[in-house]
């Protein structure tokens, strides 16, 4: 666990760190995090993808996806990732 969370200090260091905060505090991925938010145990889900398990978390966004709106969100966010050299 502490390995786990140098690296993730390392990320969030330097340019790709700026990159995602940017991201991370756009208009999309406020707007994706409050409907996933709406769908109910967005915090139990995160948790327990914390501690390695993400079949909450994707079974959460596949559902998200399966909407169009939800799709088009999704896709523009990916497309900022690329954008900013994350992907």
């Amino acid at each position: 666990m502490q390995r786990q969370n140098k690296n993730q200090e390392s990320l969030l260091r330097g340019e790709s760190g700026e990159a995602i905060r940017r991201l991370a505090g756009s208009g999309d991925a406020q707007q994706l995090v409050g409907m996933l938010r709406s769908k109910g145990g967005v915090q139990q889900a995160a948790q327990a993808a914390a501690k390695g398990d993400a079949s909450q978390l994707m079974e959460m966004m596949n559902q998200l996806m399966s909407t169009p709106e939800g799709a088009q969100l999704v896709e523009r966010i990916s497309r900022q990732a690329k954008e900013s050299g994350l992907t």
